[in-house]
């Protein structure tokens, strides 16, 4: 695809044929019924952070309880659609850029900011605002076990452990309507399909895109197989099939339509940027001032447009190193016999911490109260006011 490292920014994002602004309209208020009705029957009488809900499920669903049945039965069926050869060859090409996947990986879902209502759910449970060091070694562990090879084999670990996310999805969703303050400023469902589709993005389309724009060049087929390999991800996250896009072009298409639809960039754009380059560098001590090579990584990928922002990009000398080096490196992977299969085993060594993590599936959300919540977000509530009057005019549907 020739204009993947082309810059999507709220400047230039637009709705589609196929992804217009009253079928996103729509699916801000879609959850995931399979999930939710499966999580409701467990009857929850507080929210358990680390219990095995997925065990829990499939026990109800030994015992006849139709809700837990349902679910067990359709994460069962694998889609017609599904490519073993794709699954593999997408895990294969990303194993071979570990490194590199964890600084992409770290700017997506930072940037991924800009969606406000997402960034709400996630400041609510307490994960990428209160704790980033949590949120971004669990998500080091879900990519460690669904890139294992076989690992999304049905019973495999990132087979379970992607299923295991999305009941814990649907348990957060139910939690959060709880929450009387939670619900009176939020629009929508928490953990809508929307929100989902945008989510899977930030690890397939813009996951990608940062790689090419860091100097990675992959095949067609390559990039059109880690697409595969995320959309099952999404089936078995529950996306619903309107928004699972089919190819990296549609993918891209619906990217575009979720920009227009719901980021927000502005004054809270501009916070966000210095907040996350912050964050960013903090994760990183011990090797000197970071700020400048997250700031440049974070301008470079994603454009100051995309932050509200004017500045100049100014390109960081190691930022600079890093894309010539990953030149070097795609050079060597494609043209030197069995590079890439060298390049994925040292990817699957570099995975062991975090495949033990999810094999412990302790994905531990902490759902936070109205007032461990409180401090320093005055800016968050502004841009939250901004949301429900861009969305003044929905309702959700009629049951």
């Amino acid at each position: 695809m020739r204009d993947l490292t082309d810059l999507i920014e709220p400047t230039n994002a637009t709705h589609s044929a196929r992804y217009t602004k009253a079928l996103l309209d729509r699916m801000m208020f879609a959850g995931d019924p399979l999930a939710d009705r499966a999580v409701a029957a467990l009857h929850e009488r507080n929210y358990d952070r680390a219990a095995d809900k997925l065990g829990a499920v499939r026990a109800l669903a030994a015992e006849g309880d139709p809700a837990a049945y349902a679910f067990v039965e359709a994460v069962a069926r694998p889609p017609d659609w599904l490519d073993a050869k794709a699954i593999a060859a997408g895990q294969n090409v990303m194993l071979g850029f570990v490194a590199l996947s964890r600084l992409s990986l770290m700017h997506s879902l930072f940037s991924g900011g800009v969606f406000v209502r997402a960034t709400l759910v996630t400041r609510a449970t307490g994960r990428l605002g209160a704790n980033p060091a949590t949120r971004i070694s669990e998500t080091g562990a879900f990519i460690g076990a669904i890139l294992q090879p076989g690992g999304l084999d049905q019973g495999a670990l990132g087979y379970e452990t992607t299923l295991r996310v999305r009941l814990l999805h649907a348990s957060i969703r139910a939690w959060l309507k709880r929450m009387s303050d939670f619900s009176r400023d939020f629009v929508g469902e928490p953990i809508d399909q929307t929100m989902l589709a945008m989510t899977l993005s930030l690890f397939s389309y813009l996951n990608l895109r940062s790689f090419a724009r860091l100097g990675v060049r992959f095949s067609e087929g390559e990039n059109e197989a880690l697409q595969h390999l995320w959309r099952y991800v999404g089936w078995l996250l529950g996306i619903d099939e309107a928004l699972l896009a089919r190819s990296l072009r549609q993918e891209r298409e619906l990217w575009s339509a979720l920009v227009a639809h719901q980021a927000f960039a502005g004054d809270w754009g501009r916070q966000l940027l210095d907040e996350s380059v912050r964050t960013a560098a903090s994760l990183t001590q011990g090797r000197g001032d970071m700020r400048p090579f997250f700031r440049s990584v974070f301008l470079h990928l994603s454009g100051p447009a995309w932050f509200g922002t004017q500045e100049d990009v100014r390109i960081d000398p190691r930022l600079r190193a890093l894309r010539a080096a990953n030149v070097a490196q795609s050079l060597r992977r494609r043209w030197i016999p069995r590079a890439a299969d060298r390049m994925a085993a040292a990817g699957l060594e570099a995975f062991e911490k975090s495949v033990t993590l999810a094999r412990a599936h302790h994905f531990e959300v902490k759902i936070e109260t109205p007032e461990e919540n409180a401090r320093a977000e005055a800016a968050l509530k502004a841009v939250a006011a901004a949301v429900r009057e861009r969305f003044a005019d929905l309702s959700a549907p009629a049951s």
